[in-house]
């Protein structure tokens, strides 16, 4: 085997370990691709959840203040702050 025989081999093999451990890489990102996708999901999916719930509580104390025929914009915002003081303390 010739000198230059050896170095082509010697190349290809060179490539082809590195070209493995490309596709190593590749495969690990696209991995972690999917996860960072299913994250990103399962995220969306609270901060819908939050939504929602901040509109129920929003709703339900509007609820209460007409219930309460509370109308002035000054009152509903104290009975609010102490509402909120109340469910601090427990």
């Amino acid at each position: 085997m010739s000198k230059e025989e050896f170095e082509q081999r010697w190349a290809r093999k060179s490539l082809r370990e590195m070209l493995l451990a490309v596709k190593e890489r590749v495969g690990k990102l696209e991995k972690s691709i999917e996860d960072a996708k299913g994250s990103d999901n399962a995220l969306r999916e609270s901060i819908e959840d939050l939504r929602e719930q901040s509109r129920d509580f929003v709703t339900l104390i509007e609820n209460y203040f007409h219930a309460k025929g509370i109308v002035d914009d000054a009152v509903k915002a104290n009975t609010f702050s102490m509402f909120l003081t109340d469910i601090a303390l427990l």
